[in-house]
């Protein structure tokens, strides 16, 4: 049976191997990643981040004491709007387990975490290419709002 609960530090190796797992899914829709990020200082120090920083929070789903996913949540600050928003900053479901629910469980329990501290809306993003991302997001009551564009130089 899946649970979920809060992030530990001692539970960062695990979710940066599991950020690893993701960043090489999404290669295919951004090939400009760095894709020793998510094992590097830097990806450690995203998670510490999440878990130390009360602002943030850090949700892992385990299935018998083994965890497989996890969502990333922090403030997303933007002046010019008046409603408190926090972002989806990162998440992830191991190949295994993915469209088994696990992802709308991440997205109630971080629905849940926003109203406790007054959030008013919440932001995620995805590449626009991620057809399945996409869905599973619209799928989960978020909404189109905007869409970000690149270029080569």
């Amino acid at each position: 049976m899946v649970k979920i609960r809060k992030a530990t530090t001692g539970d960062i190796e695990t979710l940066q191997k599991l950020n690893q797992e993701s960043f090489v899914d999404n290669a295919v829709y951004d090939p400009d990643l760095k894709l020793d990020w998510a094992l590097s200082e830097k990806g450690k120090a995203h998670f510490e981040k999440h878990i130390r920083t009360s602002e943030c929070s850090c949700f892992v789903a385990e299935d018998e004491a083994k965890c497989i996913g996890y969502i990333t949540l922090a403030p997303r600050i933007i002046d010019y709007r008046k409603s408190r928003c926090c972002e989806i900053t990162d998440m992830a479901v191991t190949q295994k387990y993915q469209s088994k629910g696990i992802g709308s469980l991440f997205i109630q329990k971080a629905t849940e975490w926003a109203k406790e501290k007054g959030y008013k809306k919440m932001y995620v993003s995805a590449y626009f290419t991620n057809t399945r991302a996409v869905a599973f997001y619209k799928k989960n009551g978020l909404v189109e709002l905007d869409l970000g564009l690149e270029k080569d130089l």
